[in-house]
C-alpha cells in the first residue's frame, strides 16, 4: 500500500471519528435531558405521594396498593378518594416523558440520516445540514433552466432548506469506492424563508426560461439574490407532488415560528445592518481588493470576518462566525464577489450587498408591484399630463414617456432621491411586467427613450404582439346603462320580452306599470336582472327566470341599455303634458303623472332638460324654461290635475310636496303642473318670436342621470370554469341631497351655538367695566360670521337641493368664490365589480338560485315549474365596490396657502375643541334630568302641601303622569326600602332607579331612607296624638302612600347620581382650562372663587339629611333650591365654554374644516350605501337553498358594523412633497378625525310615496 493511499486512508478514519463523536455528544446530551425529566418526576411522585405512603404503611389498611408503577397505583386508587386527580395528573406526566423519549429517538434516527446524506455530496459548502433541518420533505430528479443553460439537477427539499446538486459519475464500477464514496455534486442551497415559488402554465416561453417552452415547470425566486431560474418535472403528477411538498414545508415552518422567531429575516436584516456601519468605521476592513489580475471594491475576507467578530466579542467561538456569515450569506445581506461559494473563514472575498446596489427587501417584488399601482394611477390623474402621444421616426406612440422625464418627474415628487435610485426603480418596473420599451429593444435607461406601460397597449388594443392567453378577460360588450328597480303589481312586472339577435328586448311595457314609471321603453336592450347577465343566456332561460321571479313576488333590479342624452315628444294633451319641473340650470323633471303622455313618451323623473323644441333652455331659469314648454301648446291650461297619481324623483322632494299640498287651504286647487309664474315669464319672452306658430307636441331634449359606464368581460378561470366579469363606474345617487342634508345640520348646530353665546351677557357682572368693551366687540365680530355661515349654508342647501346635473362634481382648474359645490366630494365615483360563475353542484329544481315556494300550488304545477327551472343552472354572485374620489380639501387647484388644517389645528386645539362639545352635551342633559326630577317631587309631593280639594282637582291632570309612572314599575324589577317607624338606619337592600343604576348611589341612600322613616314615624305620632282635634283634617292631606315612598325613592336617588354627575363634570380637567382660557377677563373670579362657592351649596346629601332631620317637609323647597343652584355653577360654566370656543375658533378654519368634513361624510356614506345595498341585494337572491345563508350573512354583517363600527380602507395617492398635495393630505387626516365621530343609525322603514327606481 502506497503513502498517498494509506493518507486517505487516515482521512477517511478522521472523518469518521469526528462524525461518531458528533453524533456520540448529540446522543449523550439527549440522554441526559431525559434523565433530568425522569428525575424531576419522580421527585414529583414522592412530593405527592409520600404522606400518603406512610399514612397506609402505618394503618396497613390498603395492603394492596404496590409501588411498581404509577398506572397500578391509579387502578387500585379509588374515584373518590383525595388524591385521584394527582395520580391521573402523575400518569400523564409519565406519559408525556415516554412520548418526549421516543421523540427524541426518532429525531435523533433522522439526524442520523441526514448526517449520513451530508456524506455523500462532494464539495458541500455552508452550515451543516442539521444545524438547520431535521427531516427531508422531498426529493427528485428535475431539469433546471438558468442563464440559457438547460441542465439535470437532483433536488432535495428539507424543512428550511432547498439544496440541488448533480449526479457524479462513477468510473469504477463494482468497487468499494464507489458505493462508500460521494454520490453528487454540490451546486446550490436556498433558504426557503426567502425563496418564492411561482407556477408557470403550460407553453409558455419568456425572458426566465430563455426561451425554452415550459411544460410541467414553474419559478423559483431567490430573493436574498434576485435570481430566478425554472424546473421541470416529467408528468404533471410530479409537479404536483412538488407543489404539494413546497406548500407544506412553507405552513409547517410558518406554525413552528413564534415570537422572535416569527421573522427570522428581519432579526438577520438587522444583525446584517449592525455589522455593515461597525466594518465601515473600523476601515480596514472593507476596502478594494485585488485577486487575478481582476480588483474587486468594497469587499472583505471571510478569514478576517470571523476573526474580527472574535474581536469585538460578537461571538465567542469561530464555528459561531461561520454560522453568522452563512445566515447573512442565505438571507441576502452578503454575497460571494463572484456568486460561486457559500461562506467559508478562508481567503476568499465577500462584499455587502448594500455596496453594489443589489441588496433587496424579502418583498421587493411585492413593494416595486404596489409602488408601480400607485404610479400608473398618480401618473394618469395629472391636470399636467407626464403620459401622451410622442412623435418619433414618422412614427407616432401613443400614451408613451420618456425614461429620462419620467425620472426627472420621480425625484420632483420626491418618490426618489438620486438618478440612480429612479433608475433601478424603472427597471424593477419593467422587470415585473409594468411597462415596456415600445420597440422591445432597451433596458430602462436615464436616456430619452420611449417606455409604455402594458395596462395603456390593452385598454386601447394596442397590443398586437400579446397573444390572448386562455385565462385573460376576453371583452365581451361596452355598457351604458341604468339600474331600475320594479315591483310586480297585479300579478305582472308591467313589461314583456323579445327574442331579437339572441338578446333580450323589451317588446311593450303597460301603460301606467311599474315598469313605465321606472323608466323602461320599448326597444332598449336589457343585460342583466338581479345581478345575472341574462343578455348571456338563451332567451328561454330569461323567461324561466322571470317566471321563477315573479312567483317569488321579489322585485327585479334591472340593468337595461340608455343613451346619455335623448329627445322625448309629448304630445299635447287637454289633461295636461303630465309632468312637473323644479329648479334652475338646468332645470329638473321633478315628477311625471302615472299614465300620463309624458309617462308614455318616455319622460322619467330625474331627467334634465337640456332644450326645448330646439332652444338651448339649459342655463335658463325656471320661469323662462315653463315659458318655451307653454308657448307652443294649444291647452294652456289642464282641464284636470286632481286624479294624477305622481311619481317623483326623489323621496325628499314627494315628501315636499306632501307637506305643501297638506298645508293648502281645502278651497284652494291644485292648478297647472308648472307652479311658477307662467303668465310673467310669458309677457318677459316674446314667444312669438322664438316660436313659429302652435305645434302638436313638446320637443323636449333631456339627459339621463346616474348612468353605469362597464365593460362586460369573460374568461376561464385555471380549474376550467367559465366565468362572468362586469366592470362599473357608477354616478353615485342622492349625492346633491345628501350634501343638503348634511349643509342643514351644521346651519342648525351653528344656530344652536348662536343661542347658546345670548347667555353669555350674564358674565358682565364678573367682568370689569374697561374690558367689557373689548368682550362686546369679539363676541359680536364672531357671532356676526357664525350668522353669515349660517346663512351661506342655508342658501347652498336650497340650491344642492334642486340640482341634479352634472350628477358629480368635476374639478376646477381655476380659483372661484365659495360655491355650494365646495362642499362636495369631487369626481366621486362607486367603481364596482361582479364576478358570476356556476356552482359546482348543482340540485334539480335551483334556477340560477330560483326555487319557487309551492305551499299555494297544486302538485301538477310544481312539477312543471320544477322541470322549467332545472334548466338553469345556479350560480354564485360576488360584488367587489370601492368608492374613489379626488382627496377632500378646502383648497381650490392653484391656490398656495402652504398649509392644512393639520397644520392650523393643532392636535390639542382638537382634542379641546371635541371635550368641549363633548361636556356641553353632558352637562345640559344632567341639568334637564334634575329637573325632571325636582318636578317629579313636587308632584310626588302635593299631597302634603294641599288640601284634599285641591289634591281632587289637581289630581286630573297628574293621573296620566301617575298611570304611566306605574305602568313602567309593573313592567319593571324594582326594590324598595320598606322602613317601619322605628327604624332609622339604611335597611341593606339596594335600591334600582325607574331610569338607570348608578354604583356610586350607596352614600345617597342613608338619607333617602332617613326621610321616609322620619316622615313615618312623625305621622304616626301625629296620627295618634292627644293634641289632636276631631275635625283637623291634617291626617289625610300628609298621609303619604307606600307606592309614593317608593317612587321617591327612585326619584331621589337618581336626583343625588346626576348631582354627583355635575359635580365631577364641574371639577373636571375640561373645566379648569375653561377658566385658565379666560381669566383674562374676569381677573376677579377665577377658578378657586368657582370652586369654595360651589363646594358647600353642592353638597346635597348632607344638606338634605340635615334639613330632613329638623323638618321633614322642607324637601320640596330644598330640593328647589338645589336645582337653583346647580342651575347657576352650570350656566356660569357654560359660559365659560362658549367664550372659549367662540374666541379660539377662527371663522374661517372652521369654514374650511365643515367643507372637508363635508366632502368626506358624502363619499363615505356613498361607499357605505353602496356596500349597504349589495349586501341587501342578496336578500333577494331567488335561491330557496341559500336564502337562509344569504339572511345569515347580511345579519352578521349589520351585527358587526354595528357593534364594531363601520370600518373604511381609506388610501390616498397625494405626495406629501407637494405642498399643494401636503395642505391636500393635512386636510385629509383633520377630516378622518371628524369622520370617526360619526354614527349611522337604521330606523324601521314607513310607507314612502312613489318614487321613481328607489
Amino acid at each position: 500500500m502506497s503513502e498517498e493511499s494509506r493518507g486517505d486512508g487516515r482521512a477517511e478514519s478522521a472523518k469518521d471519528m469526528e462524525k461518531q463523536l458528533r453524533l456520540r455528544v448529540c446522543v449523550l446530551s439527549e440522554l441526559q435531558k431525559t434523565e433530568r425529566d425522569y428525575v424531576g418526576t419522580l421527585e414529583f411522585l414522592v412530593s405527592a405521594f409520600l404522606h400518603r405512603m406512610n399514612q397506609c404503611a402505618a394503618a396497613k389498611v390498603d395492603k394492596n396498593v404496590t409501588e411498581e408503577t404509577v398506572k397500578e397505583l391509579l387502578k387500585r386508587t379509588p374515584r373518590k378518594h383525595s388524591d385521584y386527580v394527582a395520580v391521573m395528573e402523575a400518569l400523564q406526566a409519565m406519559k408525556a416523558v415516554c412520548s418526549n423519549i421516543n421523540e427524541a429517538k426518532r429525531q435523533m434516527e433522522k439526524l442520523e440520516v441526514l448526517e449520513e446524506w451530508q456524506s455523500h455530496i462532494e464539495g458541500w459548502e455552508g452550515s451543516n445540514i442539521t444545524d438547520t433541518c431535521t427531516e427531508m420533505l422531498m426529493c427528485g430528479v428535475l431539469l433546471k433552466i438558468s442563464s440559457g443553460n438547460i441542465q439535470e439537477r437532483v433536488f432535495f427539499l428539507f424543512d428550511n432548506l432547498l439544496v440541488y446538486c448533480k449526479r457524479k459519475h462513477r468510473r469504477l464500477k463494482n468497487s468499494k469506492a464507489s458505493t462508500d464514496g460521494h454520490r453528487y455534486l454540490f451546486r446550490g442551497r436556498i433558504n426557503t424563508e426567502v425563496m418564492e415559488v411561482e407556477n408557470v402554465d403550460d407553453g409558455t416561453a419568456d425572458f426566465h426560461s430563455s426561451g425554452h417552452i415550459v411544460v410541467n415547470g414553474w419559478k423559483i425566486h431567490n430573493t436574498a439574490k434576485n435570481k430566478w431560474f425554472v424546473c421541470m418535472a416529467k408528468t404533471p403528477e410530479e409537479k404536483h407532488e412538488w407543489f404539494e411538498a413546497i406548500l407544506k414545508e412553507r405552513e409547517r415552518r410558518k406554525g413552528l415560528k413564534l415570537g422572535m422567531e416569527q421573522d427570522t429575516w428581519v432579526m438577520i436584516s438587522e444583525q446584517g445592518e449592525k455589522l455593515y456601519k461597525m466594518m465601515c468605521k473600523q476601515g480596514n476592513l472593507i476596502k478594494d481588493r485585488k485577486r487575478k489580475l481582476t480588483t474587486f471594491p468594497k469587499c472583505f475576507l471571510g478569514s478576517e470576518f470571523v476573526s474580527w467578530l472574535l474581536e469585538i466579542g460578537e461571538i465567542h467561538r469561530p464555528e459561531e462566525g461561520v454560522h453568522l456569515g452563512q445566515a447573512l450569506l442565505e438571507n441576502g445581506i452578503i454575497h460571494h464577489v463572484t456568486d460561486k461559494h457559500q461562506f467559508k473563514p478562508e481567503q476568499m472575498l465577500y462584499r455587502f450587498r448594500y455596496d453594489d446596489g443589489t441588496f433587496y427587501p424579502r418583498n421587493e417584488m411585492q413593494d416595486v408591484i404596489s409602488k408601480g399601482v400607485r404610479l400608473y394611477c398618480r401618473l394618469h390623474s395629472l391636470f399636467t399630463p407626464v403620459i401622451r402621444d410622442k412623435d418619433y421616426h414618422l412614427r407616432t406612440y401613443k400614451s408613451v414617456v420618456m425614461a429620462n422625464k419620467l425620472i426627472d418627474w420621480l425625484i420632483a415628487q420626491g418618490d426618489c432621491r438620486t438618478r440612480e435610485e429612479a433608475m433601478i426603480f424603472g427597471i424593477g418596473l419593467c422587470d415585473n411586467g409594468f411597462m415596456h420599451h415600445v420597440l422591445e429593444k432597451s433596458e430602462f435607461k436615464d436616456e430619452p427613450l420611449l417606455f409604455r406601460f402594458f395596462a395603456d397597449e390593452e385598454m386601447e388594443g394596442s397590443n398586437m404582439k400579446h397573444r390572448l392567453m386562455k385565462h385573460d378577460l376576453k371583452v365581451v360588450e361596452n355598457v351604458i346603462a341604468k339600474s331600475l328597480l320594479i315591483k310586480s303589481n297585479d300579478g305582472s312586472y308591467g313589461f314583456g320580452l323579445e327574442d331579437r339577435n339572441k338578446v333580450p328586448i323589451i317588446k311593450l311595457v303597460e301603460k301606467g306599470s311599474n315598469a313605465e314609471m321606472a323608466g323602461m321603453e320599448v326597444g332598449k336592450k336589457i343585460f342583466a336582472i338581479n345581478g345575472d347577465l341574462v343578455f348571456m343566456r338563451p332567451f328561454n332561460e330569461v323567461d324561466c327566470f322571470l317566471k321563477s321571479c315573479l312567483n317569488s313576488r321579489k322585485p327585479l333590479r334591472v340593468l337595461v341599455s340608455t343613451k346619455p342624452r335623448e329627445t322625448v315628444k309629448i304630445p299635447d294633451s287637454a289633461d295636461g303634458l303630465g309632468f312637473q319641473i323644479r329648479g334652475f340650470g338646468p332645470s329638473v323633471v321633478h315628477a311625471v303623472g302615472r299614465g300620463t303622455v309624458a309617462a308614455a313618451a318616455g319622460l322619467h323623473p330625474g331627467q334634465c332638460i337640456i332644450k326645448v323644441n330646439g332652444i338651448n333652455v339649459s342655463k335658463e331659469t325656471h320661469a323662462s324654461v315653463i315659458a318655451h314648454v307653454t308657448a307652443c301648446r294649444k291647452y294652456r291650461r289642464p282641464m284636470k290635475q286632481d286624479s294624477i297619481q305622481w311619481v317623483y324623483n326623489s323621496i325628499e322632494s314627494a315628501q315636499e310636496d306632501l307637506q305643501k299640498s297638506n298645508s293648502k287651504p281645502p278651497g284652494d286647487e291644485p292648478g297647472d303642473a308648472f307652479d311658477c309664474k307662467v303668465e310673467e315669464a310669458l309677457d318677459k319672452f316674446n314667444t312669438m318670436a322664438i316660436i313659429d306658430g302652435k305645434k302638436e307636441h313638446v320637443s323636449l331634449t333631456v339627459d339621463n342621470v346616474h348612468l353605469e359606464y362597464g365593460v362586460v368581460y369573460e374568461y376561464d378561470s385555471t380549474a376550467g370554469i367559465k366565468c362572468n366579469v362586469v366592470e362599473k363606474m357608477i354616478e353615485p345617487k342622492g349625492f346633491f341631497s345628501l350634501t343638503a342634508k348634511i349643509l342643514e345640520a351644521l346651519a342648525k348646530n351653528d344656530d344652536h351655538f348662536v343661542q347658546n353665546c345670548a347667555s353669555l351677557n350674564s358674565l358682565n357682572e364678573v367682568i370689569p367695566s374697561d374690558l367689557q368693551s373689548k368682550f362686546s366687540a369679539m363676541c359680536s365680530e364672531k357671532i356676526e360670521h357664525i350668522c353669515q355661515r349660517i346663512s351661506s349654508y342655508k342658501k347652498f342647501s336650497r340650491v344642492l337641493r334642486n340640482r341634479a346635473w352634472p350628477t358629480f362634481k368635476q374639478a376646477k382648474s381655476k380659483i372661484s368664490p365659495l360655491h355650494s359645490s365646495d362642499f362636495c366630494p369631487t369626481n366621486c365615483h362607486v367603481n364596482v365589480m361582479e364576478v358570476s360563475y356556476p356552482k359546482t353542484s348543482t340540485s334539480l329544481g335551483s334556477a340560477f338560485g330560483v326555487q319557487l315556494d309551492s305551499r299555494k300550488h297544486n302538485s301538477q304545477d310544481k312539477e312543471s315549474k320544477s322541470s322549467e327551472q332545472g334548466k338553469l343552472s345556479p350560480m354564485v354572485y360576488i360584488q367587489h365596490t370601492i368608492t374613489t374620489m379626488a382627496a377632500p380639501s378646502g383648497l381650490s387647484l392653484g391656490q398656495q396657502d402652504g398649509h392644512g388644517l393639520r397644520y392650523l389645528l393643532k392636535e390639542e386645539d382638537l382634542e379641546t375643541q371635541d371635550i368641549y362639545q363633548k361636556l356641553l352635551g353632558k352637562i345640559q342633559t344632567a341639568l334637564r334630568e334634575v329637573e325632571m326630577c325636582v318636578c317629579q317631587i313636587d308632584d310626588l309631593l302635593s299631597s302634603i302641601t294641599y288640601s284634599p280639594k285641591l289634591e281632587r282637582k289637581t289630581s286630573e291632570g297628574i293621573i296620566p303622569t301617575d298611570s304611566d309612572n306605574e305602568k313602567g314599575e309593573r313592567n319593571s324589577k324594582r326594590v324598595c326600602f320598606n322602613v317601619a317607624g322605628d327604624e332609622q338606619e339604611d335597611s341593606g337592600h339596594d335600591t334600582i332607579s325607574n331610569r338607570d343604576s348608578y354604583s356610586d348611589c350607596n352614600s345617597n341612600r342613608n338619607s333617602i331612607a332617613s326621610f321616609t322613616s322620619i316622615c313615618s314615624s312623625q305621622c304616626s305620632s301625629y296620627f295618634h296624638s292627644d293634641e289632636m282635634d276631631s275635625g283637623d283634617e291634617l291626617p289625610l292631606s300628609v298621609r303619604i302612600s307606600r307606592d309614593k315612598q317608593d317612587k321617591i325613592h327612585s326619584c331621589l336617588e337618581h336626583l343625588f347620581s346626576q348631582v354627583d354627575s355635575i359635580t365631577n363634570l364641574l371639577k373636571g380637567q375640561a373645566v379648569v382650562r375653561a377658566f385658565e382660557q379666560t381669566k383674562y377677563l374676569t381677573p376677579g373670579r377665577g377658578l378657586q372663587e368657582f370652586q369654595q362657592e360651589m363646594e358647600p351649596k353642592l353638597s346635597c346629601p348632607k344638606r338634605l339629611r340635615l334639613h330632613i332631620k329638623q323638618d321633614p317637609w322642607n324637601l320640596p323647597s330644598s330640593v328647589r333650591a338645589l336645582a337653583q343652584n346647580i342651575r347657576k355653577f352650570v350656566e356660569e360654566v357654560k359660559c365659560r365654554i362658549l367664550l372659549s370656543l367662540l374666541e379660539y375658533t377662527v371663522s374661517q378654519t372652521q369654514l374650511r374644516r365643515d367643507m372637508v368634513f363635508c366632502q368626506s361624510l358624502v363619499a363615505t356614506v356613498c361607499a357605505f350605501s353602496e356596500q349597504l345595498m349589495a349586501a341587501l341585494n342578496q336578500m333577494f337572491d331567488n335561491s330557496k337553498e341559500n336564502e337562509m345563508e344569504t339572511w345569515e350573512a347580511s345579519r352578521r354583517w349589520l351585527d358587526q358594523i354595528a357593534n364594531a363600527g363601520v370600518l373604511f380602507h381609506f388610501q390616498s395617492l397625494l405626495s406629501p412633497n407637494l405642498t399643494d398635495e401636503q395642505a391636500m393630505l393635512e386636510d385629509t387626516l383633520v377630516a378622518l378625525f371628524d369622520l370617526e365621530k360619526v354614527s349611522f343609525y337604521f330606523k324601521p322603514s314607513e310607507e314612502e310615496p312613489l318614487v321613481a327606481s328607489k
